[in-house]
């Protein structure tokens, strides 16, 4: 048997959950309102929860691009890091993968997530104290 132990100390950060179908209107809606609720929180992370979405309607590389200068519109709001976590779907995960090369294009630090857990290491500061073997 083995254990590791890790320290976190977790920085303050927004976290958006979302449930149901999402449509493009409502990607845009949700992008307005953590930017207004980054203004409040200056520097904070970002968790955003889409494990328990749907998309609605096809997703294609116009609204993909439309959604990321949507969200360069507050470039200077989401400062932070992002953390995305989305179902473990192939297209999901496609999607998500061309929206973060945009916004990696525009200086965003964001990445993507199918387990929570991962996401809390990437907007931690994690300080292992080692393994040790029982």
């Amino acid at each position: 048997m083995s254990i590791e132990i890790k320290v976190y100390k977790v920085k303050d950060f927004i976290r958006l959950n979302e449930s149901g179908e999402i449509d493009f209107a409502r990607s845009m809606q949700l992008i307005h309102n953590l930017a207004m609720a980054a203004s409040f929180y200056s520097g904070h992370n970002i968790l955003i929860d889409f494990r328990e979405t749907t998309l609605a309607g096809e997703i294609d590389m116009s609204t993909i691009l439309r959604l990321a200068l949507e969200m360069a519109r507050y470039e200077s709001t989401l400062k932070g890091r992002i953390a995305n976590v989305l179902p473990n779907d192939e297209k999901r995960l496609s999607i998500a993968k061309q929206f973060k090369a945009s916004l990696d294009l525009q200086g965003f630090q964001y990445e993507i997530f199918t387990n929570f857990e991962d996401a809390i290491d990437w907007l931690s500061e994690v300080t292992d104290l080692g393994e040790s073997d029982d």
